[in-house]
């Protein structure tokens, strides 16, 4: 922080607007040592702060404070982005800094912001006009299914969108209450994430409650599995496959600790992998063990999205009801920024891979197929269903309709709208029931935006959308997902 003061006689002395540096179009601009950086691009042509008799007196080290900001975590002094300079290479630049002042790996928020080279928004739907019929908008269109139709117990949802595994922790105590009670009210599925599961969440919507049975084990217990309708044993997902998660020793409350089964204040840390199930075999009895336990409700696994044809192959093997594909760009409270920004591969590449596996198997109808990471719109469901899903998970929209505004520093439980922080004060941003409201808005009006695509591409049941209702805008597109290429043609076709 700049500590000079902004007196008569420092505004006197200064030489700011003699220096060979000054940004002549911000003219009248004077002590940047005291108040800040110039709101224009300077060109680094020499610097006088070092001859300045306010430097001496004030005793500062460094050059150019015309040109200096605080960046990072580490709040590490250096010169500001250049207005026509690339975000992620300045943010790159920061993130070094901080390594290098506190040794420690940069931890981020949110999902991956990359662009990458393809999209679902390469995708669109091919409308009926002759050869089929639209359907009118009174044309009654389906958008209820089974998640693990071959359970004892099926979990039946009203609509395709079911909101991911955010543990309370992660998220305050309001946003899970908010979820618990907009499942409830429109009837959906709704996982509890890693965190164990909230008292308050079992007397709302245990009928719709998925339980996720995670590395850390946090929260688990037999009786909670007893009464929920049913159960996701997590093995990764898309924010950080193949690693652990971590929940700051700041946001672990009395209660989250009293949850978790942790000392409060201490941070929660997930293995990479469960201790129990590191063969095929053990996962198989672990399968077992859970329907047995559950009484069967559908027992199911989440994984990051990475070898999908042998992970799909062992988990079918024991005997799963349903699986999450979590892809690239999947929403997180904390993770390392390495890992989010390089690890695993995006839903709309693992899904047709997925389908295909399902269906050689001759179990696409008996086993149910989630896809998720990333996904906003109507369109990005709609898509994933038409490319082999029977569900979409979503995570970060829905925080965005509850009150989200992706300040992105959910790692650091200041989140300033309420929702991903402990904070009593905070937490209150969250107004219940305003927030049930807007939740409930979003997903009726999402179920009914895929409702309508399905009458657009002449159907009337979203689980008969197909991939031949899609065509893509990019010849890579098409070969990836197996759907038509704008010249009519599959260039990669699977089942």
């Amino acid at each position: 922080m700049m500590i000079v003061q902004n007196t008569p006689e420092n505004r006197k002395n200064c030489l700011c607007p003699e220096c060979p540096s000054y940004p002549h179009d911000c003219e009248a601009e004077i002590l940047y040592c005291s108040m800040g950086k110039s709101i224009c691009d300077i060109k680094a042509s020499g610097c006088t702060c070092s001859l300045c008799s306010v430097y001496f007196e004030n005793k500062l080290t460094g050059l150019y404070f015309c040109d200096k900001e605080e960046v990072g975590a580490s709040n590490t002094l250096m010169r500001k982005k250049r207005s026509w300079e690339d975000g992620s290479f300045y943010r790159t630049i920061a993130d070094i800094k901080d390594m290098a002042a506190m040794g420690e790996s940069v931890v981020a928020a949110m999902g991956s912001l990359k662009k990458l080279p393809l999209s679902l928004d390469d995708l669109h739907f091919i409308p009926a006009q002759v050869g089929s019929i639209p359907l009118n908008k009174e044309d009654e269109v389906n958008t209820g299914l089974c998640i693990g139709p071959e359970a004892g117990r099926p979990l039946k949802v009203s609509s395709p969108i079911l909101i991911s595994g955010m543990s309370f922790g992660a998220v305050s105590k309001n946003v899970r209450l908010v979820i618990a009670q907009v499942a409830s009210k429109l009837k959906l599925a709704f996982n509890s994430g890693e965190g164990g599961v909230l008292e308050e969440s079992l007397k709302i919507a245990k009928d719709y409650l998925i339980a996720q049975y995670s590395t850390g084990r946090f929260g688990i217990n037999e009786n909670m599995l007893k009464q929920v309708a049913a159960v996701e044993i997590r093995f990764g997902e898309g924010a950080y496959p193949g690693k652990g998660s971590y929940l700051p020793a700041s946001k672990v409350t009395p209660e989250i600790a009293k949850i978790r089964g942790l000392k409060s204040g201490e941070a929660a840390y997930s293995p990479a992998h469960h201790a129990d199930i590191t063969t095929p075999q053990e996962l198989k009895e672990k399968v077992k063990w859970l329907r047995n336990l559950t009484d069967g409700i559908p027992i199911g696994a989440k994984l990051g999205c990475g070898n999908v044809e042998k992970d799909i192959q062992i988990l079918v093997d024991a005997g799963v009801d349903f699986i999450a594909l979590d892809g690239f760009g999947g929403g997180t409270g904390a993770t390392n920024l390495y890992v989010r920004e390089n690890v695993g591969i995006p839903i709309f590449a693992a899904l047709p891979r997925a389908f295909k596996v399902l269906s050689d198997l001759g179990v696409k109808d008996k086993i149910s197929l989630i896809g998720g990471g990333g996904l906003r719109t109507c369109a990005d469901f709609a898509k994933c269903l038409a490319l082999g899903a029977d569900a979409v998970y979503i995570g970060t929209a829905a925080l965005i309709a509850i009150n989200c505004e992706q300040y992105r520093i959910c790692h650091t439980g200041l989140c300033p709208t309420g929702v991903t922080t402990t904070d009593q004060v905070l937490s209150e941003q969250v107004n219940v029931e305003k927030s049930i409201e807007k939740l409930s808005n979003f997903i009726n009006l999402s179920t009914q935006e895929i409702a309508n695509l399905t009458r657009i591409v002449g159907k009337n049941d979203i689980n008969k959308l197909d991939r031949d209702d899609l065509v893509s805008m990019k010849r890579e597109m098409a070969i990836i997902t197996g759907t038509r290429w704008l010249n009519g043609e599959y260039l990669d076709r699977g089942p």
